[in-house]
């Protein structure tokens, strides 16, 4: 009875966001693979998802849902006015508040979640998420009328020393087998030396030949070496990155105020970047079960609802991590300012 009940579980998530080959034998099974299961989940997936996006459209401008829908992002230089974007930049740089950090091969990830409480103690940054135009971008970008999970997020590039990996990130991947919407609005000049997001145009529709890379990975993906393809977050070289694409892999190299927006089903990587430096940007992301027909609903309880299941996850696993002597994926750190210090705030200016 209990293998009956976990196979029933396994196959109920067949209709969800699930994505582990490893974890889940009915989504890694050989059998239903070569039988294109994998790939109607993704066909699938992607045309509800532009379905939703159909609905939430508008409001939204022309040119970017077009960008969107083509080449997998949208990009907007000089996004808030100078004062704005001053007033933003002093504001993060002198906030206190709790900090969590990642730790992936030669990068950590500082984040400030951005909850109801610290957007009260930062409102620069809640005018600027509460802008009714990127609201309705936002939605539009997810498919669905929930608002993106925000943070204020500093990648910091360590030297590489013995024994410790490459930053996993910097491989070209994709995020998972559905649309994903993640945004960036950087508070920072990023260039070569701090590591730009990448991205394949074009990368994002599912046409013949994704499909049938995806078919092909789907057969081994339960049995792959890398870890990230076994849990459905396919590495893709750099043959098949160039042909699944309008062209070839795209740097975003950009200055300080801009806004970028991305499906992350398309490939994609965190740049290469020089030990030593860093990247801050306001950061956010949203997925949701990719198989709803309709989008859902943007009332501020349930987006003020995913903060705090967000919350009691991380302090979950904080407790797990504790009793096993270790730290959880996402520890809390002594440092309380994303940027070390009030100072730092000029260098940043200085890259506008």
């Amino acid at each position: 009875m209990k293998a009956l009940a976990r196979y029933l579980v396994w196959g109920g998530e067949v209709f969800t966001g699930a994505k582990s080959f490893k974890a889940n034998p009915v989504l890694g099974s050989h059998r239903l693979n070569r039988y294109g299961l994998h790939a109607a989940r993704v066909w699938c997936g992607y045309w509800m998802t532009r379905l939703r996006m159909a609905m939430l459209a508008p409001g939204v401008p022309k040119a970017d849902r077009k960008q969107f829908v083509d080449k997998g992002f949208v990009l907007k230089e000089n996004y808030l006015s100078e004062a704005q974007f001053t007033s933003l930049v002093d504001a993060i740089a002198r906030f206190e508040g709790e900090i969590r950090e990642c730790c992936q091969g030669d990068a950590r990830t500082h984040r400030i979640l951005l909850t109801p409480e610290v957007l009260s103690a930062v409102p620069e940054v809640r005018e600027v998420l509460e802008y009714p135009t990127l609201k309705r971008l936002f939605r539009y970008c997810s498919g669905h009328a929930r608002l993106p999970i925000c943070h204020i997020e500093n990648v910091l590039n360590d030297p590489v020393e013995p024994g410790v990996r490459r930053d996993p990130q910097k491989n070209l991947h994709i995020d998972t087998f559905q649309p994903t919407m993640k945004f960036w609005l950087y508070l920072e000049e990023v260039s070569a030396k701090n590591g730009p997001f990448v991205f394949v145009p074009g990368s994002n529709r599912p046409d013949r030949d994704r499909l049938k890379w995806e078919y092909e990975m789907s057969l081994q993906a339960s049995r792959h070496a890398d870890h990230y393809t076994a849990s459905g977050s396919f590495r893709v070289g750099p043959k098949d990155a160039a042909r699944l694409g309008s062209e070839g892999p795209r740097a975003f190299c950009v200055k300080a105020n801009t806004l970028l927006i991305a499906n992350t089903f398309g490939i994609h990587a965190r740049g290469d970047a020089e030990p030593g430096s860093s990247r801050l940007a306001l950061w956010g992301m949203s997925r949701t079960n990719p198989f709803l027909p309709l989008p859902g609903f943007g009332f501020g309880y349930f987006n003020r609802l995913q903060y705090r299941v967000l919350t009691r996850m991380r302090h979950r696993d904080d407790k797990k991590a504790a009793a096993r002597g270790t730290q959880s994926s996402w520890h809390r750190i002594e440092q309380t300012r994303i940027i070390d210090t009030p100072s730092t705030v000029d260098l940043v200016k200085e890259t506008r």
